[in-house]
């Protein structure tokens, strides 16, 4: 994934306790079922790659 990254440009958000609570939650969540603790920003971008799934009716295309 670290390879992938270098292409990739950064952006920051603000995010209330409440959504960085329910992160967490998530990342907690891959650590049981992935073995390995996922990022916050690995969660924010699988959450936002779905959202603009849904909102634009089609896949990115693979990398």
């Amino acid at each position: 994934m670290a390879g992938e990254r270098t292409q990739q440009r950064q952006i920051n958000i603000r995010l209330d306790d409440e959504t960085l609570a329910r992160i967490d939650e998530c990342r907690s969540l891959g650590l049981k079922e992935q073995g390995v603790i996922p990022t916050r920003s690995d969660i924010v971008r699988v959450a936002l790659e779905a959202y603009l799934e849904s909102c634009l009716n089609k896949p990115h295309p693979p990398k």
